[in-house]
């Protein structure tokens, strides 16, 4: 079966007290339009979206339908490895210095569970960066967790959004 949009979310009445089947995407395949998986129950699915989900990304609960036999068809995101970073004196300039330097590097940035912590997805490279920013004081920590969206800060996480597209919008 296709599914070719978000019909809403698991908490929505339309899906409770249905059986629900989900479909596990990795962080990164969230913010790309097609998809051919296997659900967690065995069903061939298929998901093709529209250009909005280059913005808004594919969140854990989102239904992309009902299964002929009336089982909804969700997603999931599944656990990935994350650096918690915690600035010790967060002032201002610090803060968004860690923040621009994470955004420059197309990573997704959330906020952390605890007050002043930021989370972003581990990568040698980027831990390197990180513990190489002068005069900021980081304390960084590596942990397997699932990201939690409704504290994405980020808001275009998905690649293709090229900056080589300026010439579109040129005046002659």
């Amino acid at each position: 079966m296709i599914y070719t949009k978000i019909l809403g979310k698991l908490g929505d009445v339309d899906f409770q007290s249905k059986l629900v089947d989900y479909v596990d995407f990795e962080w990164h395949e969230t913010y790309s339009k097609l998809h051919r998986k296997n659900s967690r129950g065995g069903r061939d699915v298929a998901i093709s979206l529209d250009d909005s989900i280059l913005k808004i990304g594919i969140k854990p609960g989102d239904v992309f339908g009902l299964d002929a036999d009336g089982t909804v068809i969700a997603a999931d995101v599944l656990a990935t490895d994350v650096l918690s970073l915690k600035l010790e004196n967060p002032d201002f300039f610090s803060t968004a210095k860690v923040a621009y330097e994470i955004g420059n590097c197309h990573a997704p940035l959330f906020a952390g569970k605890e007050e002043g912590e930021l989370i972003t997805i581990f990568n040698e490279p980027m831990e390197r960066l990180l513990q190489g920013l002068g005069g900021i004081s980081l304390k960084i920590e590596k942990r397997n967790e699932k990201l939690d969206f409704s504290k994405q800060i980020s808001s275009i996480v998905g690649h293709g959004h090229g900056h080589a597209h300026s010439h579109e919008h040129g005046h002659h």
